[in-house]
């Protein structure tokens, strides 16, 4: 009985700690080198924490990947909104790593760092 206690509990905590351990995907080189200036950008502007600046990375990247595959997928009005969405989804993610304080700094230079779409004129 004590036995099984045991390897129960044992099984518990590996998988516990198993739920702790993040999968990192590989991101294609050119995500990498943007996810890494916006992020040197940001933190210069928001004075964020090593730890931030990591967590920041780690969601521009994933932003990234998801903007461009919304490229691929849609045309027109219907991407635009796609990229909007994604934004709104990036900036939910943000408040998570941000304080108070980045966060509302983050939203007003967003933007111009990173703009949903940049409209060529002929």
């Amino acid at each position: 009985m004590l036995r099984t206690l045991c390897i129960s509990v044992l099984i518990f905590a590996g998988v516990a700690a198993q739920a702790q351990i993040q999968y990192l995907e590989q991101k294609p080189a050119h995500i990498e080198k943007t996810a890494d200036s916006l992020t040197e950008i940001y933190s210069n502007k928001l004075g964020m924490t090593p730890k931030q600046d990591l967590l920041f990375k780690t969601n521009v990247a994933d932003y990234l990947l998801m903007r461009e595959q919304v490229a691929k997928e849609y045309t027109g009005k219907q991407k635009l909104d796609e990229l909007y969405k994604a934004s709104l989804e990036e900036s939910g993610a943000m408040s998570e790593v941000l304080t108070e304080y980045q966060f509302e700094l983050y939203e007003k230079i967003k933007p111009s760092i990173q703009p949903i779409a940049v409209v060529e004129k002929d």
